[in-house]
């Protein structure tokens, strides 16, 4: 299997330019999107590209939606998302250009969490290529509003009551070192102050402060 990845490198590579070029910060919720146009178009183009690697794919009202291969009776869960956070300032390359520089591909995304999804993506078909015989299911489940109020999972566990994997693992930022998170805790501090005309701003999410 080490060897049959390497065989999709280059389109490995262009899956996650294609995904990073998908500006998917949340915006003003439309009809039938509730995380605005670009989560929904990113979420629609992750469960494509499934569909086009052969396996069977579910949108869940562009909420969050899911790839599913083999058969079984448990199921190991890739948990990830497609959206990002807000681009902020400072780049050398276009955040949404995925271009290849110094060999990195530059852009939003690349590491959180787009190109560790597509990394799992095409483990999935290599797995399915290779014939191995697999006991359980995996399903790559795929949020849309993971970076701001888990609105996705919220949908997908809570108001659609879908089963829960008997075991995941979360493919974010430095996978595969990093497999796992903790969660966030969103707090609001309040003082009376005298003073007048302060200012404070502490970065464009709650995630990236």
């Amino acid at each position: 299997l080490q060897d049959k990845i390497l065989d999709y490198k280059d389109d490995v590579v262009k899956s996650i330019q294609e995904a990073v070029r998908i500006k998917s910060v949340e915006e003003s919720p439309l009809p039938g999107m509730p995380f605005g146009k670009g989560p929904a178009k990113a979420l629609n183009h992750f469960l494509k590209l499934g569909e086009k690697l052969g396996f069977e794919s579910t949108n869940f009202d562009n909420y969050v939606g899911h790839i599913d291969f083999g058969e079984g009776e448990e199921t190991l869960a890739i948990l990830g998302h497609v959206d990002v956070v807000p681009e902020g300032e400072g780049w050398d390359h276009d955040p949404y250009g995925g271009i290849i520089a110094d060999g990195k591909i530059y852009g939003r995304g690349t590491l959180d969490d787009k190109g560790p999804m597509i990394m799992c993506l095409y483990a999935m078909k290599a797995l399915k290529d290779s014939g191995v015989k697999l006991n359980k299911k995996i399903r790559m489940i795929l949020g849309a509003n993971e970076e701001t109020n888990w609105g996705c999972m919220d949908h997908y566990f809570g108001t659609l009551k879908m089963p829960q994997p008997t075991l995941a693992f979360t493919p974010d930022s430095s996978f595969p070192v990093t497999f796992a998170e903790k969660g966030i805790m969103q707090v609001t501090m309040t003082k009376k102050i005298d003073v007048k005309n302060i200012s404070i701003e502490g970065g464009k999410a709650f995630n990236s402060v």
